[in-house]
C-alpha cells in the first residue's frame, strides 16, 4: 500500500512531528521523576567462615516527585546473614537471611511487609564485602494508605562501618 500526498505519517506533517515530540518529552519527564541517589552500603560483624552473623546495610535517598506520598524518602535495607558460603545463592527470606526494610519520609513512614529474591556473597575481606543482590521488597505505611515496591539489583560493595566495629 502506497500513500501519496498529505498522509500524516509521510514525514512532511509538522504538526504530527510536534505532537510526537511533545508526547515523548512528556512521557520521559513523568517516568524520570523518581531519582535514586547513590547507595551507601556498609557492613558490620564478621563472616566467621560463613557462620556469621554478617550484617549488611544499604541506605539510599530517593526523590519521588510524582509517585509517592512525599517528594523524597530515605530507604534502609538491613540483611543479617548466617551459615553462608561464597558464591552460594541464598533466598530471601530464608533461615540464612533475615531482612528488614524501612522507608522514612516527611509523611507516613513505611515498613517492609514482604520480600522475594536472593543474595550471593562474592567475596569477604577485613574491610569489604562484595555481594550480588536481586531483591524486591513490598512496603506499606502503618495506616495502610500507601504501598510501594522497592528493587535492589546488582553488585554491591559493602564497606566496614558501624559503632561496634
Amino acid at each position: 500500500m502506497t500513500y501519496v500526498g498529505d498522509h500524516p505519517f509521510n514525514g512532511d506533517d509538522l504538526p504530527m512531528k510536534r505532537l510526537t515530540a511533545l508526547t515523548i518529552l512528556t512521557l520521559t519527564t513523568l517516568c524520570g521523576c523518581a531519582h535514586l541517589a547513590e547507595s551507601n552500603a556498609t557492613f558490620a560483624g564478621s563472616a566467621n567462615n560463613g557462620s556469621g552473623p554478617l550484617i549488611l546495610r544499604v541506605a539510599r535517598h530517593m526523590d519521588t516527585i510524582v509517585n509517592g506520598p512525599d517528594i523524597e524518602e530515605d530507604q534502609l535495607l538491613v540483611l543479617e546473614l548466617r551459615n553462608f558460603q561464597l558464591n552460594q545463592k541464598l533466598p530471601i527470606p530464608s533461615a540464612s537471611v533475615k531482612s528488614s526494610f524501612t522507608v522514612t519520609r516527611f509523611g507516613p513512614s513505611s515498613r517492609g511487609i514482604g520480600e522475594r529474591g536472593y543474595i550471593m556473597v562474592k567475596s569477604v575481606s577485613e574491610d569489604t564485602v562484595v555481594a550480588y543482590l536481586d531483591l524486591q521488597v513490598t512496603a506499606l505505611t502503618s495506616d495502610g494508605t500507601y504501598k510501594e515496591q522497592a528493587k535492589f539489583h546488582g553488585v554491591f560493595t559493602f564497606r566496614r562501618g558501624g559503632a561496634n566495629d
